[in-house]
């Protein structure tokens, strides 16, 4: 009997830009080993988050860095016997650069969706696209991250739970968040006053050379103290034409979610968050269109001894 060998796992993005209001074009690439067209997409690496791999990927294929958006699902499928899975987002083009030119891809071109949809070779990638114009583009993303691992209240013995600082796989999972939010590269990052949560983004604020926007009202206990704050907040945020970022814990998190969503057909899971991960709300003109759960940055085992 004939041993299956494990599913591949693999990550891309509908990369498209607009030409004129109203109008946009697809990103298609050719590649010579199969003759095929299709849309960007390649191989997570071990130990690689999957957004962090549709980003490389995408750049790596095309020369463009994206802004990511909503996630469009995952597609299966037999890759010359290996099952072989692959997860896709919408993804604006932002900046051009040189493309490698490493034999996989080589040629890349835009077309209107119709072009696109018929030039694509396979009957998935083009289900994928049809997800995307369904979704449609002019989403902003807001972000609420649970900080990253912290060490335990009952190990801390400090004065302030407000100074529990990240544990040493939490410090791990902060440098990791670097590759993951490298796909908004509009990222507005604001954390509680919690020194746990501004840690987690301390790596982020550092590679971006970015501010860090401090809101205590979403700090644990001026939260329990008074919500108001954190809801007027939260409206606040949400509208803002760009990707924000806010950084939170674990028994605010949901009610921040619920205040995201109040006004939509949307309903908060009933999850809690991991620390590290996050629910991304993409509206457009202050309507909700989409929730995404974003799973943590992998700390594999082989990085967790200190």
């Amino acid at each position: 009997m004939t041993k299956k060998l494990p599913t591949v796992r693999a990550a891309g993005a509908v990369l498209w830009r607009a030409t004129e209001p109203e109008k946009i074009e697809i990103a298609l690439v050719h590649r010579p080993r199969y003759d095929d067209w299709t849309l960007p997409k390649g191989k997570i690496e071990p130990n690689e988050h999957d957004l962090a791999a549709a980003y490389r990927e995408v750049l790596e294929e095309t020369g463009v860095k994206a802004i990511f958006g909503p996630e469009l699902g995952e597609i299966e499928y037999d890759a010359e016997g290996v099952d072989k899975t692959v997860r896709f987002w919408s993804a604006r083009a932002h900046e051009y650069t040189q493309r490698i030119d490493d034999g996989e891809v080589d040629e890349v071109r835009w077309l209107a969706p119709t072009e696109a949809r018929a030039l694509l070779t396979y009957e998935l990638d083009q289900r994928v696209l049809n997800s995307f114009l369904t979704i449609g583009t002019g989403t902003n993303a807001f972000i609420l991250l649970r900080h990253c691992k912290a060490i335990k209240r009952s190990a801390w013995d400090g004065d302030d739970d407000d100074d529990r600082p990240l544990d040493a796989k939490g410090a791990r999972q902060a440098a990791r968040l670097v590759d993951v939010y490298r796909a908004f590269a509009d990222l507005e990052l604001h954390s509680s006053d919690a020194t746990r949560s501004q840690q987690s983004l301390q790596p982020l604020v550092q590679e971006r050379q970015s501010a860090l926007i401090t809101e205590p009202s979403v700090s644990e206990y001026a939260f329990k103290r008074d919500k108001l704050p954190a809801r007027t907040k939260v409206l606040e945020l949400i509208t803002r034409d760009q990707t924000i970022l806010l950084c939170s814990h674990r028994p605010v998190l949901p009610t921040l979610l619920e205040y995201a969503l109040e006004d939509s057909r949307f309903k908060a899971p009933s999850e809690n968050l991991e620390p590290g991960s996050a629910w991304i709300i993409h509206s457009r003109s202050g309507v909700v269109t989409q929730v995404d759960y974003l799973e943590a940055p992998p700390t594999p085992v082989s990085l967790e001894t200190d």
